[in-house]
């Protein structure tokens, strides 16, 4: 959720934003396996009785995959401060400077792809508000560089 903090702004990802990418991911991966499985059984003349267990039962295994990675991004917090992005999330703290980031882009809708001045990427996952979240941090670092 988007906050206004006394030091700045922060963002945390969204609950809400996550368990609806994870219901349209599991619909596609359920629909696309039983798509796949029905044309196996045509094609080689094979029995349909488990193509719906069967593709169930793979979703199923994305779907924990997810919620595990779900467990370790929900504490993610970012928040602009004292000129710096400063990440906090379970492999610790981290600083970046203002002036090190090249651009902040809305990919896929939720998510926001910060690029540095050294060529990396960080994203900022699951947000509620990407587009927003985005301009407020190209707004931050101040006008773009020749």
């Amino acid at each position: 959720m988007d906050r206004l903090t006394a030091d700045g702004i922060s963002w945390t990802p969204s609950r809400r934003v996550f368990l609806r990418r994870v219901a349209f991911s599991a619909a596609l991966t359920f629909l696309g396996l039983v798509a796949v499985a029905m044309a196996f059984s045509v094609y080689f003349a094979l029995p349909r009785t488990a193509i719906i267990l069967g593709a169930g039962t793979l979703t199923l295994v994305f779907v924990i995959e997810d919620l595990m990675r779900w467990r370790s991004l929900r504490g993610d917090l970012w928040q602009i401060s004292d000129g710096q992005l400063i990440y906090d999330g379970p492999d610790g703290r981290a600083h970046i400077p203002l002036s090190e980031i090249v651009s902040a882009k809305v990919q896929f809708g939720t998510r926001v792809l910060i690029k540095l001045t050294s060529g990396q990427r960080m994203l900022m996952r699951y947000l509620p508000y990407a587009k927003a979240t985005a301009e407020q941090i190209e707004a931050a670092r101040g006008p773009r560089r020749p």
